[in-house]
Parts: C-alpha cells; structure tokens; sequence
C-alpha cells in the first residue's frame, strides 16, 4: 500500500521536470504547429489547436491505467494515476 503511494507522488512530481522538457523540446520544437495559437492570443475564445494536447497526454495516461489494472492492479497503474493527477492539477 505505501509502495502505491510513493509511486504515485514520485510520479506526480517527476511530471514537473518531464512537462518541462516535453513544452521545451516537443511544445516548441516539432508541435509547434499544434502549440503555436497559445502565443498567438488572436482567437476568438474558441478551442485552440494547443487544446489537442490534453488529449495527446492523457493517453499515455489511460494505456498506464489500463494495461496496470488488467487483472491486478500493479505499478503502472500507479505511474498512470499520478500522471493523470499531475493533469488534474
């Protein structure tokens, strides 16, 4: 149980240094055509394509949890819910 725990927090806060290198290198690197209406701030309060990127990180996200609560739930369903608690916040 307390193993759980520790994965989820470490998960949790590890995803601030990946979410870092991910909007540095990927955000601004090769989805920039994605991530680009986010500077921009010359949208009319529609969705913007910067939005898709909710969904392109909660898969990874949904694979963890999925694949870890198959028959027992094990460490990447923990990895996954600390990812998805990362998002939340």
């Amino acid at each position: 149980m307390m193993v759980n725990v520790i994965i989820v927090l470490s998960t949790f806060f590890m995803m601030e240094g990946a979410t870092w290198l991910i909007h540095k290198y990927v955000m601004h690197g090769f989805l920039w055509i994605l991530h680009s209406d986010h500077h921009d701030h010359s949208t009319d309060g529609n969705l913007e394509k910067n939005d898709y990127f909710f969904i392109i990180f909660a898969i990874p996200a949904i694979i963890l949890m999925y694949f870890g609560s198959r028959q027992e739930f094990n460490y990447l369903f923990y990895i996954g819910l600390g990812v998805t608690l990362y998002g939340m916040a």
